[in-house]
C-alpha cells in the first residue's frame, strides 16, 4: 500500500470471498495518512454472530496486489473496530474488479493488464 507521502507499506491482508465491502483498519488508514472521516459513522453486520463493525470514514490509496498494481485510486470503507489481527479486507467487488484468480497456492492477479471499453 502506498500513503500520501509514497511511502510503501507491505501488510498482510484477510482475502474474504463472502465479504461484500472492503475495510481497513482506522489504525492503519491513519498511519498512511489517508484517512478521510465521516460526517456520521455507521454499522455494517458481520457473518460473525452479533458482529457488526462500526464505519466511521473512507481512506483512498494506491495499491500493489501480489506484485501487479492496481489501477487506479483504491477506496476502503474504515473501521474503527477491526479486529486486531485483520488490518485490511478485501472484499469481494474489489476481487471481481482486479480480476484475481484463485490458485492452489492462493489468491493471485492475472499478470496482464485489466482492459476497459470505453463506449
Amino acid at each position: 500500500m502506498n500513503s500520501n507521502g509514497g511511502q510503501m507499506l507491505r501488510i498482510k491482508a484477510l482475502v474474504d470471498t463472502g465479504a461484500s465491502r472492503s475495510v481497513i483498519s482506522k489504525t492503519l488508514s491513519e498511519k498512511l495518512g489517508s484517512f478521510i472521516p465521516s460526517e456520521r459513522a455507521y454499522d455494517v453486520r458481520t457473518a460473525e454472530k452479533e458482529g457488526r463493525l462500526k464505519i466511521v470514514g473512507h481512506c483512498i490509496t494506491r495499491m500493489v496486489f501480489q506484485g501487479v498494481e492496481v489501477p487506479g485510486e483504491v477506496i476502503f470503507e474504515v473501521a474503527e473496530n477491526l479486529r486486531e489481527d485483520v488490518q485490511l479486507a478485501i472484499g469481494r467487488p474489489e476481487m471481481d474488479a482486479w480480476d484475481i484468480v484463485f490458485t492452489p497456492e492462493g489468491p493471485k492477479p492475472r499478470k496482464r493488464p485489466i482492459e476497459f471499453e470505453i463506449i
